[in-house]
């Protein structure tokens, strides 16, 4: 309903041996759909990043909401925070309980589609109603569903808030940053797993990160309000000079940037988005390093995109063989 192209990612490999030796990652996204809305007030903008996202819109909002209120040094008051509180924490958990219901037994499919509702009522309106309670008995179903995970996370490199600064001083100085970020001598990588320790390259670390950060979630909703310790690491936001701020959210899918400038009149005058599928697939980020020498499993191309999921895409991945060459 959005009229717009969110584009998508195309991953292009060649194998030897069973064994990829190349890749390329191209992507064709829009750089900053919230950057359409210039000239709007902020509120209308908000609302429009909101439904233009289809996927983490919540995310989205907020971060423009944040950014925008930091760059017009403007409080944001409690209640307004607590909203936005349910519906971030909400979110998550529909975004979540989403990519895991294609683990789901049949039979579970009507807990599981309670349980959406629920949270994606919640993540509309920042209200957590008594039905939020359903979300917990499809929870209790979800580990049957989960392969095991190896004793021991791995140690990524994780994009976290000590890399705000930076982040946010390219974003500024450079809007093609966008496009293709990176930190020297870094390759970050972002989403649920990279969270809780683990690289998205490990076989089933993500799909366990999101049963974990899901029923965190849920524990944020049914605590009510005052549980901002809990919720502080998800949002931080905070002025760069006069009328212009950044705010950093963990979206479901990662970490996600806002740089907004803010006319006097309210209206937005500028913005700037890094996306987690950016850094994700970055053509030399964690996904195109774990999958070169990698060996697919199975059919190569349903297996380079298994693996490519795992990575928290936030558009369609579109995986191409160039070629297999037997030694």
């Amino acid at each position: 309903m959005s009229g717009f192209d969110p584009g998508r990612i195309v991953v292009e490999f060649s194998l030897i041996d069973g064994a990829v030796n190349g890749a390329t990652i191209r992507s064709a996204r829009p750089l900053s759909l919230a950057s359409r809305f210039a000239g709007r007030p902020i509120e209308q903008a908000v609302e429009a990043v909101g439904l233009v996202n289809a996927v983490c819109g919540v995310s989205h909002a907020a971060a423009l909401t944040f950014a925008a209120a930091a760059a017009g040094n403007r409080p944001i008051g409690r209640e307004e925070v607590e909203r936005w509180r349910v519906r971030l924490a909400s979110e998550r958990i529909a975004e979540h309980l989403r990519e895991l219901v294609r683990l789901a037994p049949v039979a579970a499919f009507p807990i599981v589609r309670d349980a959406l509702e629920a949270a994606r009522k919640a993540a509309r309106t920042g209200i957590a109603g008594d039905d939020i309670r359903a979300i917990g008995t499809a929870f209790g179903l979800v580990p049957d569903w989960l392969p095991a995970l190896p004793e021991h996370p791995s140690q990524p490199d994780a994009l976290t808030a000590a890399d705000d600064a930076a982040v946010v001083v390219a974003l500024e100085s450079n809007a093609d940053f966008a496009s293709q970020p990176h930190l020297a001598g870094r390759h970050p990588e972002t989403g649920p797993a990279v969270r809780l320790g683990w690289s998205s390259s490990v076989p089933g670390a993500t799909d366990a990160a999101r049963l974990v950060e899901a029923e965190e979630a849920l524990g944020i909703l049914l605590n009510g309000p005052g549980g901002d310790r809990d919720f502080a690491p998800w949002l931080t936001a905070s002025q760069t000079q006069n009328h212009t701020g950044y705010a950093s959210v963990e979206s479901p899918r990662g970490r996600l940037y806002y740089f907004a400038v803010v006319q006097g009149d309210g209206r937005l005058r500028d913005a700037r988005v890094v996306a987690p599928t950016e850094w994700n697939f970055h053509p030399e980020g964690p996904f195109a390093r774990a999958l070169i020498g990698s060996r697919p499993d199975g059919e190569p191309l349903a297996a380079v995109a298994r693996m490519a999921a795992q990575f928290s895409p936030c558009v369609a991945v579109d995986v191409v063989l160039k070629g297999a060459v037997n030694a």
